[in-house]
């Protein structure tokens, strides 16, 4: 991380300590962000956890962490209920346990970062969470933050008709969120760019095709399990 992009990050958490202490939650999406924060000394005053979900992979259930939600989630990433709920929902802990005045969170603008963003801000509807909300768009290459406030009502209802649904919401979006629905929407697709890309190059090793898909769709944000699994399916059809 450049030293003058952690001094942005250090100012934007500073201003937001001035006005709520201590009384801070920090969602940061996955383990891999979590951990550069803390390699970079950037986790101050207030709470941090990390949102360990990849929400534009598998089905999912209405009620936000839920017990059919954490089932249903377990059994498409094909992971026991209770390795589930060690990896993802026992980081959030804080989030269920204590209050906060203000939540924070640290999202990039691809296609895997919003469909996990938009999981976050619709739990807050869910539990008609009432305090400031502040969402921090993260460049994840760079670490360039731009910081928007939000409030949460209506991000359930854009929840369920995207990623139950799977159709475009006919409610106002910011553009990086429509941006990102628009791409899931894509990639939801028996047939997409993505899919198309492999098909044409599916001649090439593994490792040399996954590292070609993620250079050349790096707006969708997907990992190298992700891919791997895409690659398969076509191989093996």
């Amino acid at each position: 991380m450049d030293v003058s992009r952690k001094l942005a990050i250090e100012a934007l958490q500073d201003q937001i300590s001035d006005q709520f202490d201590q009384s801070i939650l920090n969602i940061l999406n996955g383990e891999m962000m979590y951990k550069e924060f803390s390699t970079q000394g950037l986790m101050g005053r207030g709470d941090f956890a990390p949102f360990n979900e990849a929400m534009c992979s598998n089905d999912t259930h209405q009620t936000i962490f839920s017990e059919p939600f954490n089932k249903m989630r377990a059994f498409g990433h094909q992971v026991s209920l209770a390795k589930y709920e060690k990896l993802t929902i026992a980081p959030l802990k804080p989030l269920f346990e204590k209050h906060y005045e203000c939540i924070v969170l640290w999202f990039g603008d691809d296609m895997f970062c919003q469909m996990n963003f938009l999981t976050v801000l619709a739990y807050l509807d869910q539990i008609e969470y009432k305090g400031k909300v502040f969402f921090q768009k993260v460049n994840e290459t760079t670490y360039e933050v731009e910081e928007t406030e939000l409030v949460p009502d209506g991000y359930k209802k854009i929840y369920v008709q995207v990623l139950i649904h799977h159709c475009l919401p006919n409610l106002q979006l910011m553009p990086v969120m429509y941006q990102g629905i628009k791409l899931y929407l894509e990639y939801l697709k028996k047939d997409n760019e993505i899919t198309a890309f492999i098909k044409k190059n599916r001649d090439r090793s593994q490792d040399e095709l996954v590292n070609e898909l993620f250079r050349v769709f790096p707006q969708y944000g997907l990992g190298d399990l992700q891919y791997i699994k895409i690659i398969n399916t076509i191989k093996n059809a």
